[in-house]
């Protein structure tokens, strides 16, 4: 879940504290924060603070793998 300045920029959220549950979104921010990137590094303090949550909660059976990924331009 990608924020700006403590902003959610998503519509999807499994993470009630930064925004209520959702279902059926898919919209987690990164599509509103990555394109940001590409402005020149010193303009990113005019945009604010750029962070970035993940929730996996401890009491699931999650088996599989989990791929984090960034494919510059």
């Amino acid at each position: 879940m990608y924020r700006i300045d403590g902003d959610y920029l998503g519509d999807y959220s499994n993470n009630p504290a930064i925004a209520a549950v959702t279902t059926g979104q898919d919209n987690f921010g990164l599509d509103d924060y990555e394109p940001l990137f590409k402005y020149p590094l010193l303009d990113w303090i005019d945009i604010g603070e750029f962070s970035v949550s993940l929730l996996y909660n401890e009491d699931d059976d999650f088996e599989g793998e989990s791929f984090l990924g960034c494919f510059g331009a």
